[in-house]
């Protein structure tokens, strides 16, 4: 019910798009008050940031998204370090995800992808 944030990460694929169109439909529909997308990825926490609903206003808007292959977000190859490495990054981070009172956080994209996930999870 609260605000969700989704990001693309790794090489563009056929597929990710169609996942980012599944990921904004399914949080509207569970009710989300905002969806964001992560411009190039987690080194969106640097400033770039869009509210997915400006940019996605009616169905043919998801359905040309769910078709068009690369990353619409845009993607990033951008590793996280370990927590105990840089812990200011990962304040930066939540500090962010905090004034945009995320909820969720939602990362498409491969193995490295699925390893930022962890980190920020632990």
């Amino acid at each position: 019910k609260g605000n969700v944030i989704v990001g693309q990460s790794g090489g563009p694929t056929s597929a990710i798009n169609s996942s980012l169109a599944g990921v904004y439909r399914t949080a509207i529909d569970r009710g989300a008050k905002k969806v964001y997308g992560m411009r190039h990825g987690i080194q969106a926490f640097w400033g770039k940031v869009i509210a997915l609903s400006e940019h996605i206003r009616n169905e043919l808007d998801e359905e040309l998204l769910k078709r068009t292959p690369a990353a619409y977000l845009g993607s990033c190859r951008y590793k996280l370090p370990e927590i105990h490495e840089n812990p200011e990054i990962f304040e930066k981070i939540f500090g962010i995800l905090d004034k945009l009172e995320i909820e969720c956080f939602i990362y498409l994209g491969g193995n490295d992808s699925m390893d930022t996930t962890k980190k920020i999870s632990e």
